[in-house]
């Protein structure tokens, strides 16, 4: 009996010494960290490419990062150079810190993109490695999550915050263009042995995504509405721009009214006093908290047409704008609206802004279900690289979540042209497709620029078009909506 009690002693003794001794030998190799990993019913980090990728120009990662990770990327590039694109599914986090940031670091080096398609994740050291990609995108769908960290000692908050500990971290930040604020949320969004998972608002406010649409498509539309080929967009001769914004329309699953998005409509042409038509384009998505309280967004389509035999293409009036417009069509069809949004391409504002006029005379809703209004007009070129938000001498309300979102974007957002006491700018709250819902005081905020040398004349072609200045205005204008649709009742309330 007391041999058979001194063995089941020893045998517990050598089980706490194994997990005294054994786990932390493991913990510091390579391969005991894979071993160690299986052991707790994880994987260690491993790359792969899908088959039949003959090019491998996009490689896959799932698993959790450990100390091998930077040389098996190190191994990656090496062999495979023409890596533009790294796909992260399911990265929990990493074993090593130090080794994930080394490995971030190269990929950011390398030039790579990253993306964490739809339901997937990444988390933790997961999420670090994808802010490595010098463009970042997701999918609806996929969940980025954060947390603190705790070194056996202390939680990473209890340290100081001029501590060294932080460094690397914030070191590691500034690198790949993320805010420092965002490593000071992390440790506050939830402790280290649980997962807080960002929402929309927290991912744009520290610019954890690159972008929020396809830029690329977002330039091709504007080239493509300024082309000879739309004749000038010409109210009453722009069916062939119509037919591209019912494309995208029709692409991203709007809703109709009355079965149809063509709003036809009569009006009086103020110089030759004749009845003309024009149509808007008008569709809409159900918010998936407030579906009876609207937001409008829109942007006139028309243009000045052909005149004494020339195309006025009018590329920055208002091709930049409709394509904006229609850039948070895709977003909003990403990532649903929490009101419910109609986007009008508004026809004839070059002819006495009919459109805007018609749409709130005959609105397909309750008028008093239209909460706000945003509008896109002229936001494509700006020699001083400054973009003008209008509306906020009127409605002070929005002007906090307004420079919330202007932060960290590359342009100079200057508020105004809204206030009639201003002798030193045009007054713009009764010039663009804005006015009707000034009027009419539904709350709106425009989004555009002043006037350049080629403003209404046919020199305003898609060249001149800058295209890094405009991306940036279409990413104020995605963060701005978006953060206000997120606000909105209470910014309502607030009024």
């Amino acid at each position: 009996m007391k041999k058979f009690s001194i063995a089941i002693i020893t045998f517990v003794l050598l089980g706490l010494i194994g997990i005294t001794f054994i786990e932390p030998l493991l913990l510091s190799t390579s391969t005991g960290q894979k071993l160690y990993l299986w052991s707790e019913g994880d994987e260690a980090a491993h790359f792969y490419f899908k088959e039949g990728d003959d090019v491998k120009s996009t490689v896959y990662m799932t698993g959790v990062i450990y100390t091998g990770t930077p040389d098996d990327i190190k191994l990656l590039l090496k062999k495979y150079p023409q890596i533009q694109k790294l796909v992260l599914i399911n990265v929990p986090g990493s074993i090593d810190d130090e080794a994930n940031l080394v490995a971030s670091l190269a990929i950011h080096r390398s030039g790579i993109t990253t993306h964490i398609p739809a339901d997937s994740f990444v988390a933790s050291g997961g999420t670090d490695m994808f802010l490595a990609g010098v463009k970042r995108t997701n999918d609806a769908g996929a969940k980025i999550g954060v947390h603190s960290w705790v070194d056996g000692e202390k939680t990473a908050r209890e340290y100081e915050r001029n501590n060294a500990v932080h460094q690397p971290y914030l070191d590691y930040y500034q690198q790949v263009n993320i805010p420092e604020s965002f490593y000071w949320y992390t440790l506050d969004a939830a402790p280290a042995d649980s997962i807080h998972w960002m929402t929309m608002s927290e991912i744009q406010k520290y610019d954890v995504l690159t972008s929020f649409i396809d830029t690329t498509k977002l330039i091709n539309r504007v080239k493509v509405l300024a082309d000879d080929n739309m004749k000038g967009r010409a109210t009453g001769k722009n069916k062939a721009a119509q037919a591209v914004i019912l494309s995208q329309f029709n692409q991203y699953h709007l809703k109709m009214f009355k079965n149809d998005f063509e709003q036809p409509f009569s009006f009086i042409d103020e110089k030759t006093k004749k009845s003309r038509k024009g149509t808007n384009l008008v569709g809409y998505l159900k918010g998936k908290e407030s579906p009876n309280d609207y937001i409008v967004i829109g942007a006139h389509y028309d243009h000045l047409g052909v005149i004494d035999n020339k195309i006025f293409n009018g590329a920055d009036d208002n091709a930049s704008g409709t394509s904006a417009m229609l850039s948070l069509v895709e977003y909003f069809s990403t990532y649903p609206p929490h009101n419910s949004i109609i986007f009008v391409a508004y026809d004839a504002e070059e002819l006495g802004i009919h459109g805007s006029i018609q749409f709130l005379k005959n609105p397909p809703i309750d008028l008093n279900q239209i909460k706000m209004n945003f509008n896109f007009d002229m936001i494509g070129r700006n020699i001083k690289n400054e973009v003008y938000i209008v509306g906020t001498y009127y409605y002070p309300e929005f002007k906090e979540i307004l420079a919330s979102a202007s932060k960290n974007i590359d342009l100079q957002v200057s508020y105004g042209h809204d206030d009639p006491n201003d002798n030193n700018r045009d007054y713009w709250m009764k010039s663009s497709d804005n006015a009707p819902y000034f009027l009419k005081q539904i709350p709106n905020i425009t989004f555009s620029e002043e006037d350049h040398p080629d403003y209404h004349k046919e020199s305003d072609e898609f060249d001149g078009i800058d295209q890094i200045y405009y991306k940036q205005v279409v990413k104020l204008i995605i963060k701005s909506i978006s953060q206000i649709d997120a606000n909105l009742a209470k910014l309502i309330v607030q009024k």
